[in-house]
């Protein structure tokens, strides 16, 4: 099976170095700005299944969100990343739900909170009411920095994934 995966979010909250990590890739800490569009894939077993996974990272600036209704097209599941450090950007997660959810429709999400491995600014009880209200599967706190989370973070959204589609033939 292949299954598209977004990455949406404000920029600089670390949605890249999520993807390197999520696909065996090393985390860089000078990782630069991205300019529209990176690609990452990855095939593993799940559940008794092979999934290749494609994952879309969408760049978070303001200037790049022209973009996101045309590469949002065709994805199975979101992931909505905001900055653990940075409150203002949990509030810009509303924003992407709503392109997203234009495109996409209601599709498999969940909300992750990165750099679990700094100091936090934004109460996990805040993100996880976040994402129950807006009907997300879920909350995840991670670290691309350290790899913390971000197996079970992916992994839930694609078994959910997998079961909607199971659902549906």
């Amino acid at each position: 099976m292949m299954c598209k995966v977004a990455l949406c979010g404000p920029g600089g909250v670390g949605k890249t170095s999520l993807a390197r990590r999520f696909t065996g890739q090393q985390f860089n800490p000078r990782e630069r700005l991205t300019v529209g569009v990176q690609h990452f894939f990855r095939r593993l077993a799940l559940d008794g299944r092979v999934v290749s996974v494609a994952v879309w990272d969408l760049g978070g600036e303001h200037r790049f969100r022209f973009l996101a209704p045309m590469l949002l097209r065709g994805a199975r599941g979101v992931v909505y990343v905001f900055d653990l450090t940075r409150e203002e950007t949990l509030l810009e997660v509303d924003e992407w739900r709503r392109v997203s959810e234009e495109v996409v429709g209601r599709v498999p999400s969940i909300l992750v909170g990165n750099k679990a491995d700094l100091p936090r600014i934004v109460a996990r009880e805040r993100a996880e009411a976040y994402a129950l209200r807006a009907g997300m599967l879920g909350y995840f706190e991670v670290s691309a920095a350290t790899g913390a989370g971000v197996e079970e973070a992916f992994t839930a959204l694609l078994r959910a994934i997998l079961s909607s589609t199971a659902q549906q033939t």
